[in-house]
């Protein structure tokens, strides 16, 4: 008697930045149907420039998509820190294909965030429903199904729903409320960020350019582009007057950041004024999404909405990624039959990672924001000094964890169908 075929799902999943559409690569070619919501009209050209570490880089190869990201790679040779008059500190280039693992500041696969997202569409989109513009009000999360209720009204009924909605994901709030929990366990670093793009500045190199301040200032910038570039500013502390603001309009944020930098040195004038000119400012507190509801019932989170390891790791990416592909490998090996021991599967076997990866050094969330004047000339002088002796690869290799063990496990179900249109 022939094999009974593998029952196909319905899946809707919440959510067309990376995580999503990278879980829909590989549950479409299983065989399931998928649709992804995403309340914005289109794919979104905001956020600048991400990268992709380790076992994310392993994710993508899987998938067969690793050579077109390095279509898109930006042209980034390492980073430098410099002085107030931007005088070169220190030097850290580029690691590139070190046999051991180790990574620099640096990644191998710098990517403008709008790229990546486009690549994972563009490579699911003919087996995959996208719908624009729509989001989901409500949720009756069934043992067999779940009843969705949609912003325009309209209600359907999926096999599954996925909330890969970013870290404000409405879907874990939902999932929360419904388990007697009014809120998750997020814990905000400390630190406060804006960026934005901007043409590109004159005299810059194609590096990330940091310049520490005092008053526990940081102000970066980066080279994407002959014509366009990238700044971030970073400021530790002012925490309620912060979180006041960024609950108000762009202009009123835009201010408050400009009084913060002003008189910071370096290119700080040049980029305040840069900043008030730009059309994609974006301000955000550094919050870590701890949410010890990954799933229940027919619902399950992936990437930054169930285990944002905010901005400070470089990690948000290859998370995402690794966390999409154990998802897919996790259904396809228990069975459309089995979700729930599926779902134990997938957070057995990811979650002691993302503990590692949240689990930030001071080295990072304390270490380069400096008060005042004697602990930056400290700072300076430990950067100039291990560049110095040569001592970068081992420095960036500490600071980023390089050696961490995780691999994601082999899935013989994805390994049948990576880069097969069904």
């Amino acid at each position: 008697m022939a094999s009974e075929a593998p029952k196909s799902l319905n899946i809707l999943i919440s959510g067309a930045g990376i995580a999503g559409p990278a879980t829909a690569f590989w549950l479409s070619r299983l065989g399931h149907k998928c649709t992804i919501i995403e309340r914005f009209p289109g794919i979104r050209e905001n956020g600048l420039q991400i990268d992709i570490r380790k076992e994310g880089v392993e994710a993508m190869r899987r998938m067969g998509l690793l050579d077109e990201v390095k279509k898109h790679v930006v042209d980034e040779p390492g980073t430098e820190f410099v002085d107030s008059k931007g005088k070169r500190v220190a030097l850290f280039p580029k690691i590139e294909e070190d046999k051991h693992g180790k990574q620099g500041f640096t990644s191998e696969y710098e990517i403008m965030r709008y790229d990546l997202v486009k690549l994972l569409v563009d490579a699911s989109k003919e087996n995959v429903t996208y719908r624009f513009g729509i989001s989901i009000s409500a949720i009756d999360n069934k043992e067999d199904c779940v009843v969705v209720t949609f912003s325009d009204g309209t209600i359907e009924t999926y096999d599954l729903l996925i909330g890969a909605d970013g870290q404000s994901s409405r879907i874990r709030k939902m999932l929360l409320q419904s388990e007697g929990r009014e809120a998750d366990e997020t814990v905000n670093m400390g630190i406060y960020m804006c960026f934005f793009k901007t043409p590109r500045i004159p005299d810059t190199e194609k590096l990330t350019t940091l310049y520490i301040a005092t008053r526990q200032r940081m102000l970066m910038t980066r080279v994407h582009s002959e014509t366009e570039g990238q700044v971030y500013l970073a400021v530790r502390g002012h925490a309620a007057e912060l979180d006041r603001v960024l609950t108000q309009n762009v202009d009123t944020q835009k201010q408050l950041f400009a009084k913060l930098f002003t008189g910071a040195g370096w290119r700080a004038e040049e980029l305040i004024d840069s900043m008030n000119k730009s059309t994609d400012f974006y301000a955000t507190s550094t919050h870590m999404i701890r949410s010890r509801v990954w799933s229940r019932n027919r619902v399950v989170l992936v990437g930054d909405a169930g285990y944002s390891p905010t901005p400070l790791t470089g990690m948000g990416t290859s998370v995402a990624l690794i966390g999409a592909t154990i998802l897919a490998g996790e259904i396809a090996r228990h069975g459309a039959e089995h979700l729930t021991q599926a779902f134990e599967a997938y957070e057995r076997t990811l979650r002691p990672y993302v503990d590692i990866v949240q689990d930030i050094p001071k080295t990072v969330t304390r270490g380069p924001f400096c008060e005042g004047k004697t602990k930056l000339r400290f700072v300076n002088l430990l950067l100039f000094t291990v560049t110095k002796l040569r001592l970068d690869r081992l420095f960036q290799s500490k600071i980023l964890r390089s050696s961490d063990p995780f691999r994601i496990p082999q899935y013989s179900e994805l390994d049948a169908v990576a880069g097969i249109k069904t």
